[in-house]
């Protein structure tokens, strides 16, 4: 970094990438609202701003979709892929950014993160 920035470590809050996140897998529905076509996949982390989606199909990158938890936050969230890679097999690692969302999902999402890591910490 150039001018005397340092770069973001670990738990720097003006770095949205080290923001609060869970690394707890989550069985997600990706929908395509334009094709109606449904994907399994299953949330690998989650934060407030985003979440690394492990997915069976290839996902364009910019492309925007619905994705629904099948458990614990059980949100629906709508995010858009900023970015894939190859993973396991003929899996795919998806970041994806949340884009849409209610105030509500918000709050709960950030609740749930938050009793998540009370939840790790103290089992430390």
């Amino acid at each position: 970094m150039t001018d005397g920035q340092q770069k973001p470590t670990e738990g720097d809050p003006n770095d949205k990438r080290y923001a609060l996140r869970l690394r707890k897998y989550i069985d997600v529905v990706v929908e395509d609202p334009l094709s109606s076509m449904l994907f399994r996949g299953a949330v690998a982390d989650i934060s407030p701003t985003g979440m690394r989606v492990i997915a069976d199909q290839y996902l364009p990158v910019g492309t925007k979709y619905t994705f629904t938890m099948k458990r614990a936050p059980f949100l629906k969230l709508r995010g858009q892929v900023r970015w894939i890679r190859a993973f396991q097999g003929e899996t795919y690692q998806v970041g994806v950014l949340i884009v849409d969302a209610s105030d509500d999902e918000r709050k709960r999402l950030t609740n749930f993160l938050e009793l998540e890591r009370q939840r790790f910490t103290s089992s430390q």
